[in-house]
Formats: C-alpha cells, structure tokens, sequence
C-alpha cells in the first residue's frame, strides 16, 4: 500500500503548522486510510501532540539533535523507502532545513519521487541572501506547490514555482463547535473570567517577525481605547514566546502598564486545548496585517463566536466570504475597538455567524481535506473520491 510520506518543517513548536498537519492525519485516520505516515524528531511537540491523539501507528520517529539534522536524517529515510511513495514537504523553507533539502535535492529527483510542497506562509526571508537560496533550492528541486490561502499563492507563484492547489488547512469540527463547554473553564482562564469582563481573545505566538507581523502591540492600545469608552474588556493572549527571558511579553505587559490597561490585559502560555479557551470568548481580535491563512479566525467561527480581524492578508480573505463588516485596518486601533462593540451587539451577529460555519463546514472539513491530499498525490483517484462522497 502507496504511503504519503510526511516531513513537518518544524517539530518543537506549538502554532498552525502543528494544528495543521494533526488535523490532515485525523482526516486520514476518518477516511479510514492508513496512507500516510508522518515523520517527527524524537522527544518532539510534534510527536507529542499526536500520541496523544491515539495517531502512534501513522508516525515515524527520527533521533536528532536539532531541526536541521532531523530534516536531513529524515530524508535519508525517505530515500529508502519506495520510490512511488509521494513526498510531502511541509513549510520547510527556513534557514535550517534548507540546506538538509538542498543536500538531497538530487537523490529526489534522480529517484523520481513526486514531491509536494505546502506553503503555509510566505516563505519570505530577511535578507537578499535568504530570498535567493530559496529560489535556487526550490527551482533545483521542482516540487509541486500546494498553498494554504490565495494570498500565500499571490506571494508565492512565478517566485518559488506554479500552484498546483489551494486548500485551506482543516480543522476538527468534533472539537470546533458551538456546543457548551463541559466542565468548569480552563484553570488559567477563572481568575480573569471571575473579573466580569468580556474577554477578547487572540491566540497567537509572541513573536517579533517583520514579515508576518503579529502586531500584538495593537491590543493594549485597542483595550485603553474600549476603557476610554466606558466599556469593560479583558484581552488575553495566548501563545508561545520564544524570545529571551521572555522579553517579548514583558514589553507587552509594560506597554499595557503604561496605558493603563494591565489589569485588563493577560498573556496565558500555549494550550493544546485551545477550543476550550474559544467557548469563554465574547470576541476573537486578530490583526496580524500578512497572516497567511488566519487558522484562529475558522476555529472561532466554528465555535460559534465572532471574530474582529485584518482586512488584509489571509485574516480579509477568509472575513471577506461572510463578514467583510468585521474587518478593520490592523493599523488603526480606534477602529478595531469601535469594531468589537458593534460585533458583540449587533443583532445580525448569530446570522452572520451561521453563514460563516456554512463556509468554514465546506473549505475546512477534515475528510474532504485528507481525500483532496490523497488526489492530488495520486493515493485516490477523483472517481474514487466521488464514489466514497456518495
């Protein structure tokens, strides 16, 4: 039996590249299909992540010391196994793992394995020099492209090579719904909803990239705008921060201090059970200007709850289907704040909502996702799909 054989970019951290891939092996695991195996550095996130969702038999555990030797020794297995075994990298265009594809780039062509690519972002780097071993590489070793949103394809096409599809990355509607949460809220979370506040959330990581710009800065501005209104709003963060000692935090808490708003503003650590965190939400705010798919927006929306985001970047694409009203110029803070009321007591909100879980039940499926894979990568015929459709 023909295997899609997969190699994460990155195994260590917690983010929508994670969420991604555990979901396209659920879709598998529902389409009751055993074509696919994942391979994963050993004591990884990653691994982790996906032991604990029962998915053991669909991973291949590789020992390294770091993402680099990772991607390399785990290629060097790939090169081992069939040759009709389709490859898939995913979102491996970093400075770390380039150089592990490049040292393979001709053994995979040689052996005449197809490989795909999945852009999950723009797979821009910062300097001239960065920006040209990705085009060397990518041109060298002719993947075929497949991109997570429009706007990633827009930024990726002619550059990095021709798409071959878009699919929006899936998401787990058993866990992404509207039905009340059971049990008592996250434990992190009590002390914040004891307050009485209407909680924004914004799950993102702390990071401080100049090319996908989380623009976290803007919140406790959008909070002491919400204060200076008389409207009481606690805005929690949730995410990783990698940064030293965790400095990037500490200048959000202190710009918050100097606003005025720290007791209405909380950074929480990552949580795998984020849906949870969802369902005590009275609105998620995202305003990261170049987002490239904005996998919070779906999963909020599935939740049943609003969303206040970009009106750029894949944030406005996904907005732009059933709620283009809900969508601000992430640089004006003023707006966003002004934004959020209307949302939360709009009585068109419940509708538009619904007409967002109608979009989201269509383009983010985890079966139709996992059986578009299998298509493209020729594990399943069209015919077939349409046959187990039916």
């Amino acid at each position: 039996m023909r295997k899609l054989l997969v190699i994460p970019g990155w195994c260590k951290s917690l983010g929508g590249n994670t969420v991604s891939l555990l979901a396209m092996v659920k879709g598998f695991q529902r389409s009751e299909s055993q074509q696919v195996c994942v391979l994963t550095q050993a004591g990884s996130l990653v691994e982790e992540y996906l032991q604990q969702q029962g998915l053991e038999s669909c991973l291949k555990t590789i020992v390294a010391q770091d993402q680099r030797q990772f991607v390399q020794r785990a290629l060097q297995w790939v090169n081992q196994q069939p040759r009709d075994y389709p490859l898939l990298l995913e979102n491996c265009a970093t400075s770390k793992t380039l150089p592990a594809i490049a040292l393979h780039t001709v053994s995979l062509r040689l052996s005449r394995r197809p490989v795909y690519y999945m852009f999950r972002d723009l797979a821009i780097s910062y300097n001239p020099v960065g920006n040209l071993s990705r085009t060397v590489v990518f041109t060298c070793l002719a993947p075929r492209i497949l991109c997570n949103s429009k706007f990633t394809a827009e930024n990726v096409r002619g550059r990095l090579g021709e798409i071959q599809g878009i699919l929006h990355p899936p998401i787990d509607l058993d866990l992404f719904n509207t039905r009340p949460p059971v049990g008592s809220p996250p434990q992190k979370l009590q002390p914040i909803l004891a307050l009485g506040a209407r909680i924004i959330l914004t799950p993102s990581r702390i990071s401080k990239d100049p090319i996908n710009d989380k623009n976290l800065r803007s919140l406790p501005i959008v909070l002491a705008e919400l204060k200076a209104a008389g409207h009481h709003y606690h805005g929690v963060v949730i995410g990783q921060d990698t940064s030293s000692e965790q400095t990037r935090s500490r200048a959000l808490l202190a710009q918050a201090e100097d606003l005025g708003v720290a007791d209405r503003f909380t950074i929480l650590p990552p949580a795998l059970d984020i849906e949870n965190y969802y369902k005590y939400a009275d609105v998620v705010v995202t305003l990261a200007p170049r987002e490239p798919f904005g996998r919070t927006v779906v999963e909020a929306i599935a939740c049943g709850v609003p969303v206040v985001g970009s009106n750029t970047g894949g944030i406005g694409e996904i907005l732009h289907n059933f709620a283009p009203h809900w969508t601000v110029d992430p640089h004006n803070p003023g707006a966003a704040a002004q934004t959020i009321v209307h949302v939360v007591h709009a009585p068109d909100t419940p509708t538009v909502l619904a007409q967002g879980q109608q979009w989201v039940e269509a383009n983010c499926s985890l079966v139709p996702y996992a059986q578009k894979i299998m298509e493209i990568t020729g594990l399943q015929s069209p015919h077939l799909q349409e046959i187990l459709a039916y």
